[in-house]
């Protein structure tokens, strides 16, 4: 079998997050990029490059770049065909953009993989048991008052969801003093979950402009303590190891991160030096479905408990699922709430969500449900990339 074509796709589709107010920044429509592999044997694999939320035409050019790397190659030799791709374009694709981008091919020849061997890829990629995985309802923004936060706690407990993730710390330009309101919004949230789910805090220290300094971080772990916070995203700067070990040695709140680490190597400073508290590996940003399954083996090693983060379409989600379920060690996945066409339809047939898990998927390869109409449906809308 060999590689005929490669075609990304940008998308554009309405998007609302929910309960949100309708001034928020992220609301009105967002952006995809995917990726088609077409082989000489009828065979289609898709994959998605997350970043393609936020730069979506760099994306789909770097997604191009690759084509003289990868037609003529044979997809179901995976890891030959993607050490190549890496060596040739090593030079400006070892990290950012053009790596998290080899997410979307990686994904796309695991789909064929598992298409032309009838079987799901977190069987091939795991040890072939099934782990169904946890998913935490991703809502609470910023600017929800803590009667809002109750309420929709409690509409996401009746639908079945054990864990819960809430944004404290303000919009990106909020420079006020915020500590007090958030940890009211937080003891909301955890008294809408009970005491037995989980909870999670999302600081996005990274996309903030105002300081977040050392102690103002700890001043939050201390005043959200008390509320059972399992772990605390992005609490410092993207690569400050030197930091997220001084957070994690305090023995409060689990700081946790790597969202936006494009390649398994960038999780090693954080591993080697005992920072991490909880890892975030993203199947669509850090080089794909086995290169997540690398990182959450790698966590495993050591103590690390795993929360795959997954924000964007469904290809991209699908990629997390897959990841997530090949493997032991994972604490809870991440699932988007928004209203958002691009995220839901194409996974709905993975969709199989029992007493608050994802059961693994049947469905031979990636089990995304991509076709030409819906490409149709919602084409690219020019200068609507977001920031953040």
């Amino acid at each position: 079998m060999k590689i005929i074509r490669i075609t990304p796709y940008i998308l554009t589709a309405p998007y609302i997050r929910p309960h949100s107010p309708p001034d928020h920044p992220a609301n009105g429509v967002r952006n995809c990029v995917w990726l088609r592999v077409d082989t000489d044997e009828g065979l289609t694999g898709w994959g998605e490059a997350y970043w393609g939320c936020y730069a979506p035409e760099a994306t789909a050019t770097a997604l191009r770049r690759f084509e003289r790397s990868l037609v003529g190659k044979d997809p179901m030799n995976t890891e030959t065909t993607l050490a190549d791709l890496r060596f040739r374009n090593r030079y400006w694709a070892m990290r950012g953009l053009g790596a998290q981008c080899t997410s979307a091919v990686e994904a796309a020849l695991w789909d064929i993989v598992g298409q032309a061997r009838g079987e799901p890829v977190w069987r091939l990629l795991g040890d072939g048991r099934e782990h169904p995985v946890l998913l935490y309802a991703s809502a609470g923004e910023s600017a929800l008052p803590p009667a809002t936060i109750r309420d929709e706690v409690a509409d996401y407990v009746g639908r079945g969801f054990r864990a819960y993730k809430i944004r404290c710390g303000g919009r990106l330009d909020d420079c006020g003093d915020r500590l007090a309101f958030d940890t009211e919004r937080v003891a909301a949230a955890r008294e809408a979950l009970g005491p037995d789910r989980m909870l999670f805090v999302d600081i996005a220290v990274p996309q903030k402009s105002a300081d977040w300094n050392f102690d103002k971080v700890v001043a939050y772990m201390e005043a959200l303590s008390p509320h059972n916070v399992r772990f605390l995203e992005e609490p410092a700067m993207t690569y400050d190891v030197k930091t997220y070990r001084r957070l994690l040695d305090l023995g409060m709140i689990p700081p946790a991160g790597g969202e936006s680490f494009t390649c398994p190597e960038e999780f090693e400073p954080f591993f080697e030096g005992g920072a991490l508290g909880v890892a975030q590996p993203d199947a669509a940003v850090v080089g794909g479905p086995a290169s997540c399954v690398e990182v959450i083996r790698r966590a495993g090693e050591c103590g690390v408990p795993v929360a795959v983060h997954a924000w964007g379409g469904g290809v991209g989600l699908a990629q997390n699922l897959h990841a997530a379920c090949a493997s032991d060690g994972v604490l809870a996945m991440e699932f988007p709430l928004s209203t958002h066409a691009i995220t839901t339809e194409p996974f709905a047939p993975l969709h199989r969500f029992e007493d608050g898990y994802l059961l693994p998927p049947g469905q031979p390869g990636l089990g995304v449900d991509v076709s030409d109409e819906f490409l149709a449906r919602y084409p690219f809308q020019p200068a609507t990339e977001r920031d953040f």
